[in-house]
């Protein structure tokens, strides 16, 4: 047996017998539910902060690492035995790339066309526009300017590249080890640099915060599977709202918001087949992709706040409808998809 085998036997080793209830539990439709509040969360913030609204107390980071924590737990549940299998890391990553290219495109390109209106083409636009394509940033000051949220895209795409080549191999303990160094530079990080923004180094500075959510997300899923925390689903919901609600008020109530988050995502497992829940997860990344270049378009060509939200979310179902259901080709009256997958 080679060193790579004794690798992942000894990671199967480290898994308990729930590891492997996913394979008769099928979708999770309480991660819809949460990946669409997030997603709704961050798509307000920027419009409040776009057209100058008074403020809204949306803990938008915090939303964004939950993005992180259910990546890593789906990615595990869905890619890591496959991973050990013989699918590749290049594999993996062109998986990924296909799963989240054109609702990222599309947003893209409206970024560009809205852009290049108003400020008129120029050759690193262009660049910018092409390298966003391939989920890399341009750098310097204006690193994902034509669609700011992509740069999260990138973390996911830099976490799913490691996961495929290293997490993946790793024994939970040493799993953990890493998760523990990733918090003490992202600890170490936001001691020196707060600021959120599309910029190469502010990017640099949170994928150490990113990463360690991915490796929570995995972590939970090799420890408990879809194994649920209770069975109050609903309130899990309802308590990531509040908890959003009250990150922004200092760093206190946002690290208690953060370190809620695994617990939220176990106890919104036993939500049953829902349908609400299914258009939530179906909405939440095509609405992430698109919504920042939909509201400058909105808020440049004067139209009110509300119908700048309406023009996201016409753009945001259409996406849907376009793609996602063409994708899984199931009836809209039994489910939608959602999953990250």
């Amino acid at each position: 047996m080679g060193g790579t085998d004794i690798q992942s036997a000894s990671v199967l080793n480290d898994l308990p017998a729930r590891r492997h209830y996913h394979l008769m539990a099928g979708r999770l439709y309480g991660l819809d539910a949460l990946r669409g509040v997030a997603a709704l969360a961050v798509a307000t913030f920027h419009l409040a902060e776009t057209y100058h609204l008074p403020a809204v107390p949306i803990g938008y980071s915090v939303a964004v690492d939950l993005f992180f924590i259910l990546s890593g737990f789906v990615m595990t549940r869905t890619y890591e035995d496959r991973l050990r299998d013989g699918l590749t890391t290049l594999g993996f990553i062109g998986l990924r790339y296909r799963r989240l290219f054109l609702p990222l495109a599309i947003g893209s390109t409206i970024g560009l066309a809205v852009t290049a209106a108003m400020l008129g083409p120029s050759i690193p636009m262009t660049a910018a526009y092409l390298l966003i394509l391939l989920f890399l940033p341009a750098g310097g000051p204006h690193a994902f300017a034509l669609n700011v949220p992509a740069w999260s895209v990138f973390v996911e795409i830099v976490a799913n590249a490691l996961h495929g080549a290293i997490f993946a191999r790793l024994s939970n303990a040493r799993l953990l080890v890493l998760t523990g160094l990733c918090g003490v530079l992202a600890a170490g990080a936001a001691e020196g640099h707060m600021y959120w923004g599309a910029d190469i180094v502010s990017i640099l500075w949170l994928i150490p915060r990113e990463l360690t959510c991915y490796l929570v997300g995995i972590w939970m899923f090799r420890r408990y599977g879809d194994a649920p925390l209770g069975h109050h689903p609903i309130a899990a919901v309802v308590a990531l709202v509040i908890l959003l609600g009250i990150a922004l008020t200092n760093a206190v109530f946002e690290i208690a918001a953060l370190a809620a988050c695994p617990f939220i995502v176990r106890a919104s497992l036993s939500l049953p087949r829902t349908q609400w829940a299914a258009w939530a997860g179906a909405l939440s990344y095509p609405l992430y992709a698109t919504h920042f270049p939909v509201i400058l378009v909105s808020f440049w060509t004067g139209l009110h706040p509300a119908a700048g939200a309406a023009l996201v979310a016409t753009v945001a179902i259409a996406v849907t409808l376009a793609f996602e259901i063409r994708r899984r080709p199931l009836a809209i009256s039994q489910e939608l998809p959602g999953q990250a997958a």
